[in-house]
């Protein structure tokens, strides 16, 4: 039986990534989505060409008219949304999915949406019995995994820092910069000396060395890691999370528009965007294309003893991107497998850290675990 997978945002920078992914998947028929039939289909062309067994179609869709419409059309067995920017997000594209009885995956990693997400579908979930997966993506789902699998059996879990930091080169689309801007300078949520805190996005910046890819400067961004992990795992001291960018010019740069903003001395970011799309094209020129993913744990290991991991990811050859959307991969491949319950929750609920690492097998991806000496 082959099972209709309808990709939302199919030609942005994460949904290209997926349906390349998908594209040799045995067993689905995927629909490209775009607001443009015509680009949807060049991009279909393009990768029938590079798979010539593919089944796939592009078509033209907008989640903003009749979607529900859209969706009886369709008949999809699953949604995976990747448009985003999640920030700004209802739950009324998730709702008109659930009602027209399909699955949900989305690579949503916006505090507000994660946090109410299982609260508002899960009763139409069950009712329709449909699963809803969010957070498919490098945070929480990843992110979560990880620590669920290195701090397995520990008595206690006294501090967590994650970090990303995507190589320079990657192409960043209006939706990332557009996440990045809305909380830059904003108070955001952070776990500190065990409970919640707030401290400022994209200031108090620092450095941190990734095995295998070396010193980057990160800084902390909104995430729901931070209040989610922290009560999870019961942490003592932190939860943190930063992202850094490759380009120096890019990272000072939007430090210095969050301090700005912080003190009310600069207008809405958002203004900005078309011109720091224009400018990446000079600023990208010396970077890379090796980006990593840094997890770093400390507490009490099963015995009681002093415990610390480092967990490390590191993608070359531009293969980073494909990164956030492997969770998404690895849900859809439960949800093919009939293996998920229907209810509304987190994408990490439902798959492993093994799950996801086997998503990255045709990638340039290496990961390593790391126990530092003295722990």
């Amino acid at each position: 039986m082959v099972r209709r997978i309808l990709i939302i945002g199919g030609t942005g920078v994460f949904g290209k990534r997926l349906v390349r992914h998908l594209a040799g998947w045995a067993g689905i028929e995927l629909l490209v989505s775009s607001r443009s039939a015509a680009k949807a289909e060049r991009f279909v062309q393009v990768l029938r060409e590079e798979t010539p067994r593919l089944n796939a179609q592009g078509i033209a869709l907008d989640h903003s008219r009749n979607f529900g419409a859209q969706l009886d059309a369709i008949k999809p067995f699953a949604v995976i949304d990747c448009s985003g920017p999640f920030q700004t997000a209802s739950y009324d594209v998730a709702r008109s999915i659930l009602r027209a009885g399909a699955h949900l995956i989305d690579l949503a990693d916006a505090r507000d949406y994660l946090a109410n997400f299982h609260d508002e579908l899960d009763g139409l979930a069950k009712g329709r019995c449909v699963s809803a997966l969010t957070g498919a993506s490098s945070t929480p789902t990843l992110s979560t995994c990880v620590v669920d699998h290195m701090t397995r059996g520990w008595q206690r879990v006294d501090s967590i820092d994650i970090c990303i930091t995507p190589g320079g080169k990657s192409e960043v689309g209006r939706s990332v910069i557009e996440a990045i801007l809305s909380y830059a300078g904003k108070e955001i949520p952070v776990w500190q000396n065990g409970k919640l805190a707030r401290t400022t996005g994209w200031t108090n910046a620092q450095r941190v060395h990734i095995p295998k890819l070396g010193a980057r400067r990160v800084a902390p961004v909104e995430t729901f890691d931070a209040e989610y992990l922290g009560p999870r795992y019961n942490v003592q001291s932190r939860v943190s999370f930063s992202a850094g960018l490759e380009s120096l010019i890019e990272q000072r740069g939007i430090e210095t528009i969050a301090t700005l903003r912080k003190h009310r001395m600069f207008p809405d970011p958002a203004l900005l965007i078309p011109l720091l799309l224009q400018a990446r094209r000079i600023t990208r020129i010396p970077t890379s294309d090796k980006g990593g993913m840094l997890v770093d744990m400390r507490g009490l290991d099963a015995q009681g003893h002093g415990a610390h991991v480092r967990w490390s990811l590191v993608a070359e050859n531009d293969h980073g991107p494909f990164v956030p959307i492997l969770p998404a991969a690895a849900a859809l491949q439960k949800l093919l497998k009939d293996t998920v319950e229907p209810r509304a929750g987190f994408a990490h609920e439902q798959i492993a850290l093994a799950d996801i690492l086997a998503q990255m097998v045709p990638y340039d991806i290496a990961t390593e675990t790391d126990v530092p000496t003295g722990a």
